[in-house]
């Protein structure tokens, strides 16, 4: 039987009294070491990747909070649920309650959002864990008027279920698209070059949006940061910035990253939009992660400008003229995609 909220009796709860609420212990990434591979959660007053700024190096003498907790932050004032164990950043708070499972904590997590919503939150008005016990949530509850945590987990096991089967609808009807690709040469096998960028793209600036003067819509505005593959809002504005299959490369914010773009969106002027000589998704994105590799060289003092930018250089596979070799990386990327999605297929 499918589950229905609108079906469902529901009580308002005081927060305060219903879950336990924390100070978090604050740590500056100054502090932190950052993790190439595994490692602990680090949490900040960010509304992407839910919460988490980096994996840092754990070390022994580290405060962490529990997994299976929600997090919050006084200046985002944005709910997230944290499955596993974590630190955060500075004025940071979580919210406890040992009836939480990871369904039931999401269904929590999205209902504290709810409770907040317009109302102001944020930096001059931070939503601190004083504030937060004297607020109000609803709940669905049970016969006896609790919190119907089973009810909850069952939820969102139905949501996840039903994203799940279109996601693997989507493979099925993608992977047919997919099976033309020709084996390629191993990356260490091919032959390689350098090539400044001004050779594989053209590069235009982007144009500012600000706050003030944006619309609410569903069109990416690709800013500077380096989470959401660029993109900053989604806005109903429109200028003459918006095209699609292009890349975007950060000048400020998050400095060198690059993203591909297969979708319409406007490209603030914080990031150059880059057009591809040679038009490919897959080529687009074989590119982006080249011109990616190079962002540890820019910094607060050495900004990526567009003249800057024309002449940064990056490793491209060639072919026997000596070009870049845009069938090799076609089908590289796209042999990726296929063996990726098949993998995820299979998956139970």
């Amino acid at each position: 039987m499918k589950l229905d909220l609108q079906n469902k009796e529901w009580k308002e709860f005081e927060i305060g009294v219903e879950f336990l609420v924390k100070n978090s212990k604050a740590y500056h990434k100054t502090e932190l070491k950052e993790s190439k591979a595994r490692g602990l959660a680090y949490v900040s007053r960010t509304n992407n990747n839910n919460g988490i700024e980096s994996i840092v190096v754990e070390d022994k003498n580290f405060k962490i909070n529990p997994p299976n907790t929600i997090v919050f932050g006084a200046e985002n004032a944005t709910f997230f649920y944290q499955s596993g164990k974590y630190i955060t950043g500075n004025k940071m708070y979580y919210i406890q309650n040992k009836l939480l499972t990871k369904q039931s904590g999401l269904f929590v997590q999205m209902m504290l959002n709810q409770s907040i919503k317009n109302c102001g939150f944020g930096y001059g008005k931070g939503l601190t864990g004083t504030r937060v016990i004297n607020r109000i949530v609803n709940l669905p509850i049970d016969s006896r008027g609790n919190p119907d945590y089973a009810f909850m987990e069952a939820y969102m096991k139905q949501k996840e279920q039903g994203k799940l089967d279109e996601y693997r609808q989507f493979v099925k009807k993608r992977l047919p698209e997919l099976q033309g690709y020709k084996e390629v040469e191993a990356l260490e096998n091919k032959e390689w070059n350098e090539f400044e960028i001004e050779d594989v793209a053209e590069i235009e600036s982007g144009r500012d949006i600000y706050e003030k003067e944006r619309i609410s819509g569903n069109i990416p505005y690709v800013s500077a940061t380096a989470n959401n593959n660029g993109i900053g809002y989604f806005v109903g504005n429109d200028n003459n910035t918006k095209e699609l299959g292009c890349l975007s490369v950060n000048r400020n914010g998050s400095v060198g990253y690059s993203f591909y773009h297969p979708y319409s969106a406007l490209f603030s002027n914080d990031c150059r939009k880059l057009r591809l000589k040679s038009p490919s998704k897959h080529v687009g994105i074989f590119i982006s992660q080249q011109i990616t590799r190079q962002r540890g060289k820019y910094g607060y003092g050495y900004k990526m400008g567009t003249a800057r930018l024309k002449k940064q250089k990056i490793m491209l596979p060639v072919n026997q003229a000596n070009e870049p070799d845009y069938k090799y990386m076609e089908n590289y990327i796209k042999r990726l995609e296929y063996q990726k999605l098949s993998k995820y297929l299979s998956l139970k």
